[in-house]
């Protein structure tokens, strides 16, 4: 299931919108959205500028590189309306091919999945009636 969302450096004053895989087995301790080198690069993050970290994931053990400050991400509908929105910590993976958020993102941001499988999902904000559709890949 993806989500779009708006990524906002403020102290750069870039921002970007991407579509981001809703991650429920990527766990972390604060909230964290991975990203290609690129989209890094389109917000003003310098890699130089970021800790390298060690990721644990369920094939093994990598390295990726964390922002040290946050960003904001904004949740947004399919019309690009605001739904929440949080701050975030930048993870940068060479190895990414899209990217994807973390568990405790996923509780910030107040997305309520009601099927990955089928792409469905609600905001917690919403009707119980609503039932909102996976964004699609660009």
């Amino acid at each position: 299931m993806r989500v779009r969302v708006r990524l906002i450096n403020e102290s750069t004053g870039r921002s970007s919108e991407i579509i981001v895989l809703v991650n429920g087995g990527a766990e972390s301790e604060v909230p964290v959205i991975a990203v290609t080198p690129s989209i890094a690069r389109d917000i003003g993050l310098n890699i130089d500028d970021m800790d390298l970290i060690e990721v644990e994931l369920a094939s093994g053990v990598t390295h990726n590189y964390m922002s040290r400050n946050t960003v904001l991400a904004q949740l947004l509908d399919d019309v690009g309306r605001v739904l929440s929105q949080a701050r975030v910590y930048i993870a940068v993976d060479e190895n990414l091919t899209e990217p994807l958020m973390t568990d405790i993102t996923i509780d910030e941001l107040g997305i309520q999945v009601i099927s990955f499988s089928r792409g469905l999902w609600r905001h917690v904000n919403d009707p119980p009636n609503v039932v909102r559709k996976s964004a699609t890949r660009y």
